[in-house]
């Protein structure tokens, strides 16, 4: 080559100023250039890989993939050819190759096969990882990494961490999983030195766009559960929000610049970034945070929470992406966040919801001001016209869990008024319900332009927000709202006749009034049809309205009473024996053993009172279980007069009537006004019992003030499933009150007692935090494509399962499907709410699909059954699960005086 560029420089033309020579070094590098690309490509593809290794003249022993990886990496962390990268990239005469070589090894990252089957060892990410191992070690001996060496590693790594196969590379290591465990992985490298350069504590100083270079990969891994796991005991949401609280402190003071470092040299270690940039991207990175349930308990124990929040709606509002390697945007943190207290406090107070609602009022009505169409709306054909699909999703997301609902109307009256201007636009949930869907006054008829349309929009919201039974319970405490829709129905009548006319919003009253009266799993109640149909004969079938109570007869389908009967079987035996055993935890284990059998083999015998004594007894030996019994056993210390005089709140005497005609239907408890009576007694006793537990705390949220605001809806459930037997349910309750378990299925239980007040006073309760957590944790493992599903819809497992969790499968599966999910959750162990959750995310998982796809996945899951779904029918796959996770499920569920 040499030999060529010195024959082309004795070569010139007559009368030209240029060049007409390449030198030797400059072909090399052109060649280096060439080659380079090319195999870049090369290594993209199968067939391409298949070439590997490659024999070459000079070298015995061939070049296999592993090679040429590890020297390409070598180029770009090469420390002689680092300590003088500032220099040469300033140099014209030096040829800039770790820039070139950063970006194909960039591009191999980016192909998700070569990244899997190549890049992802563990020899090749150690050195990858070598200048910033050197960083930490802190040796006199080794030359110091330059920042663009440094910056190049970063976006590599966040190349990897970008994709499934790559992150868990990255916080496992090379063939571990996530039981491993281990110390080992790049994962922790990265986190240990990110943290170090936060607290400034590197023995070399480390320029801000550094340490948000490598914040940015800790953010990969820890917006996952898997990765959150990992990462959670390097405690970075405490270091990011001391880091962002000092930088606001410097910037009060008047401080124009942060210095990056303690260095003697500030010149030399200059930072690029300006205080704003840097704020932000730590302000950017802590929000994160609030991608998983446990997350966003993390974050609110900061105290950055609603500057987060704030953060976040901002760039929201300007339709931007979340980061450069995340191809969603806000609406699943916006979901997220809406399921808690403290978030939807920290949305309101941003605008958020005044935002959406102007927006939403846009597409419904009309604009506060006047702007001029040229072309006229198409009319709508479907209950949600396209053009409002979006921001009805929008509104229903955020109205989904019953703490949210609560913290904005609770107390709040309708702004019912004499008049309303045409341009009227609603700013708040309660002024929305005013609006469009208790319509009540010829004044609000009036302000509508488009009646049918909007008041059928504000049913369908009202329909998926009573789908949570705490939910209604307030709004018709509150609202009184079925006598409204029992009002509306009967001015549908045709002038003295019984006969209703039969219109879009009629049939959408009638489904609302059956769903809010009739309470019932996937066979215990019929719900009827929101449409007109066609019978086989052409003729239309409408389904019967009423405008009274009792509902119609076809909509309660009979249930078979109580058998009699008793079947002797292994448990019933082992129940009955009487032997005491030594030690308590042997018979637990003896029992979970025969009672999973059984129910792996005859699912069938599993019901009536042998659930009755399989419970009692149970939890009668794990209150003396050291593992089980988590929570001191109080003794009550009230009075018949206390009990006497303790209130119940509307919506809880609501909560009595509702579930008493739900036992009534099942024919589990007989008469209407003695099981009312006991089942009021039970619910102030456990009332009484837990408020005498409960601390009382300085909180701006309505959702901590006072006793558990919801209805009781375990203590319901148990109450059935003793047939009414309120001692029997008491002395069960009481018992189960000192296990870890009741923390869980109980959600009154922890309300505000036993936990450190930080917990109690985050308003997240450790159903979300931990339960809904590791829900999310096990699916993405386990189910990736459901989990996609649900990022894609803007929805989240978390809140649609704690949605669930939280009323014990009430109105989502049939009564003896509830009764085995709390005799699973008490006999088998309570990490089993987790991965019964799962085995229904998994039987719907078609359905889940097909849904997101037309973009109603929250509908669906809120306002359907969880049909041909029995819990005994699962327990196997439930079992491999517990197998596979209980290590970590279980172990994070009972540790829950620790976020």
């Amino acid at each position: 080559m040499s030999e060529i560029s010195e024959a082309l420089c004795k070569v010139s033309l007559a009368d030209s100023g240029k060049r007409l020579y390449f030198s030797g070094s400059e072909l090399e590098y052109a060649l280096f250039v060439h080659s380079l690309s090319f195999l870049g490509r090369l290594l993209c593809f199968e067939k391409g890989r298949s070439f590997f290794p490659i024999r070459l003249k000079e070298k015995q022993v061939p070049v296999n993939i592993k090679q040429l990886l590890k020297a390409l990496v070598l180029l770009i962390v090469d420390p002689a050819a680092s300590t003088t990268g500032t220099s040469r990239r300033n140099d014209k005469n030096t040829y800039e190759s770790t820039h070139l070589v950063a970006e194909v090894f960039k591009s191999l990252c980016s192909t998700e096969a070569m990244c899997s089957a190549s890049v992802c060892k563990d020899d090749i990410m150690n050195t990858l990882l070598s200048p910033v191992a050197q960083l930490l070690d802190g040796a006199i001996d080794h030359p110091v990494p330059c920042e663009a060496t440094l910056l190049h590693v970063a976006d590599i790594l966040c190349i990897i961490a970008s994709s499934t196969t790559g992150r868990r590379h990255l916080i496992h290591g090379e063939g571990k999983g996530l039981l491993s465990r281990t110390k080992s992985s790049a994962a922790h490298l990265i986190a240990e030195f990110t943290k170090k350069a936060l607290s400034e504590k590197l023995s070399s100083p480390c320029p801000n766009a550094v340490t948000g270079a490598y914040l940015y990969v800790c953010r990969q891994l820890y917006n996952t559960c898997e990765g959150l796991l990992v990462l959670s005991q390097y405690e970075l949401h405490t270091c990011i929000a001391q880091t962002w609280r000092k930088l606001q402190d410097s910037e009060k003071g008047g401080s124009s610049t942060v210095s990056s470092s303690k260095g003697d040299d500030p010149e030399k270690y200059k930072d690029s970034y300006s205080m704003f940039s840097w704020k932000e991207t730590l302000q950017d990175n802590l929000l994160n945070f609030a991608s998983t349930a446990k997350g966003i308990l993390l974050l609110q124990q900061t105290g950055a929470f609603s500057e987060c929040v704030r953060y976040m709606y901002s760039r929201y509002d300007k339709k931007l992406q979340v980061s450069k390697c995340e191809k969603f945007g806000y609406g699943y943190m916006v979901t997220q966040v809406a399921a808690t207290s403290p978030g939807i406090q920290a949305l309101q107070s941003t605008g958020y919801i005044r935002a959406l609602l102007s927006e939403l009022w846009s597409s419904l009505e009309c604009g506060p001001q006047d702007t001029p169409v040229f072309t006229p709306k198409t009319w709508p054909v479907d209950p949600i016209d396209r053009s409002s699909q979006k921001h009805f999703i929008r509104l229903v997301n955020i109205l989904s869990a019953f703490p949210a609902v609560y913290e904005l109307i609770r107390g709040e009256a309708l702004p019912s008024r004499e008049r309303y201007g045409l341009r009227d636009v609603p700013e708040t949930i309660t002024a929305l319900i005013d609006r469009i869907i208790i319509v009540d006054s010829p004044a609000k008829i009036h302000s509508l332009f488009n009646y049918e349309q909007s008041c059928t929009f504000g049913l369908r919201v009202l329909s998926a927000m009573v789908s949570c039974l705490d939910t209604y319970l307030l709004l018709q405490s509150q609202y009184k709202f079925q006598e409204f829709l029992f009002q509306e129905q009967d001015a549908n009548k045709l002038d003295g006749s019984d006969i209703f006319t039969k219109d879009a919003l009629s049939l959408e009253r009638n489904y609302i009034l059956v769903k809010t009266f009739m309470i019932g799993g996937p066979t215990e109640r019929t719900l009827p049809s929101r449409t007109l149909e066609e019978d086989k004969s052409g003729s239309i079938k409408a389904p019967t309205l009423f405008s009274s109570h009792p509902i119609p007869r076809e909509y309660q389908p009979n249930i078979a009473g109580r058998s009699a009967m008793k079947q002797e079987n292994d448990l019933s035996k082992f129940l009955g024996s009487g032997r005491p055993e030594k030690k308590p935890s042997v018979w637990v284990e003896k029992c979970r053993d025969i009672f999973y059998k059984m129910a792996a083999s005859k699912p069938d015998q599993a019901k009536g009172n042998l659930l009755q004594q399989v419970l009692e007894q149970t939890v009668a030996h794990q209150c003396h279980t050291q593992e089980e019994a988590i929570f001191h056993l109080f003794d009550f210390s009230g009075t018949d007069s206390t009990i006497k005089n303790f209130k119940l709140s509307p919506l809880q005497l609501l909560g009595i009537k509702t579930a008493v005609r739900y036992g009534i239907h099942l024919k589990v408890i007989n008469t209407t006004s003695e099981s009312t009576e006991n089942l009021t007694q039970l619910v102030k006793l456990t009332g009484c019992f837990l408020r005498q537990q409960q601390r009382s705390l300085k909180s701006s949220l309505r959702f901590l003030e006072g006793g558990y605001p919801g209805f009781d809806w375990f203590t319901a459930t148990i109450f059935l499933i003793f047939n009414g037997h309120a001692e029997r349910a008491w002395n069960f309750l009481h018992k189960f009150s000192s296990l870890g378990a009741s923390g869980y299925l109980w959600m009154a239980r922890l309300h505000a007692s036993l936990l450190p007040i930080s917990l109690l006073s985050s308003g997240i309760p450790p159903l979300f935090s931990s339960t809904a957590h590791n829900i999310e944790l096990v699916l993405q493992i386990e189910l990736p494509l459901v989990a996609s599903a649900f990022t894609m819809s803007g929805y989240t497992p978390s809140q649609i399962c704690f949605h669930w969790l939280s009323q014990c499968f009430w109105n989502y599966l049939d009564w003896l499907d509830i009764v085995h999910y709390v005799t699973v959750c008490i006999c088998l162990g309570v990490d089993y709410q987790v991965y019964l959750c799962v085995a229904i995310l998994r039987h719907l998982q078609e359905e889940i699909l097909s849904h997101m796809q037309t973009q109603d996945l929250i509908i669906f899951l809120k306002e359907e059954s969880i049909r041909r779904f029995h819990v005994l029918d699962h327990i196997k796959f439930m079992k491999e699960l517990e197998t596979k996770y209980r290590k970590i499920v279980l172990s994070d569920m009972m540790n829950i005086s620790k976020p």
